[in-house]
């Protein structure tokens, strides 16, 4: 929603997380491989310019980002753990492992958490008006960051 924002030292760390978050639990499936190259598009990046960084590596790049930057991409990286409806263990010990690193604090890591519930709530609970919920929704995601 707001990788627009990274640049492309902070997009390529990005690419990298994702794919270490979707390896975590040792199953690369094809959704995640779709995902990630929706990431890559996404970000304006190819195949020739990603690099492959250890996690220690790219969080190390991100160390000199901003506070928003590392949000957006500890929000990210949160909507996809929980796109299934629920964290593994692996992910979990995963995001806080980057929550340490990029110094996110509880309290945001559970807004976070809070906020891909109440979108699943939204989408799961909602018949019409799509696209006022999408704009509040919005709203709330940038508040967060």
């Amino acid at each position: 929603m707001f990788l627009e924002e990274l640049n492309k030292k902070e997009s390529i760390s990005f690419i990298n997380l994702v794919q270490l978050l979707a390896n975590v639990d040792e199953v690369f499936a094809e959704n995640e491989k779709n995902l990630i190259n929706n990431y890559i598009e996404e970000l304006s990046l190819t195949n020739e310019t990603l690099e492959n960084l250890s996690f220690e590596a790219a969080t190390e790049n991100l160390k000199t980002s901003t506070n928003r930057v590392k949000n957006i991409i500890y929000f990210e990286l949160t909507g996809l753990a929980l796109s299934d409806g629920s964290y593994d263990q692996r992910e979990l010990d995963f995001l806080n492992n980057l929550a340490y690193e990029l110094n996110i604090s509880k309290d945001k890591q559970k807004d976070f958490v809070n906020y891909f519930k109440r979108v699943k709530d939204s989408y799961d609970n909602t018949c019409v008006d799509y696209e006022s919920k999408i704009d509040s929704l919005k709203k709330l995601a940038l508040s967060l960051l």
